[in-house]
């Protein structure tokens, strides 16, 4: 991450804010599952399942981000 960079902070930002929000709806299906709340399993799966996808489509926009800041990085004349 380059602390100068906007995009960078936006998306580590993001990022951070999708993982708490994984991490708490993950805690409430695990919960759920160790109470056999068959419903709330029922509810919170496809809710975490988002929260997932939504973490690593935000890691390869990071990933895409980095690499290319990296490629004008090497094109640079030395």
């Amino acid at each position: 991450m380059h602390y100068n960079c906007r995009e960078c902070t936006r998306l580590w930002n993001e990022y951070a804010l999708a993982t708490r929000h994984y991490l708490k709806v993950d805690g409430r299906l695990q919960m759920a599952h160790d109470s056999r709340d068959h419903v709330a399993v029922a509810e919170l799966s496809p809710v975490v399942h988002r929260a997932e996808e939504e973490r690593t489509r935000l890691r390869r926009e990071i990933a895409r981000h980095e690499s290319r800041a990296a490629e004008r990085v090497d094109a640079a004349p030395a």
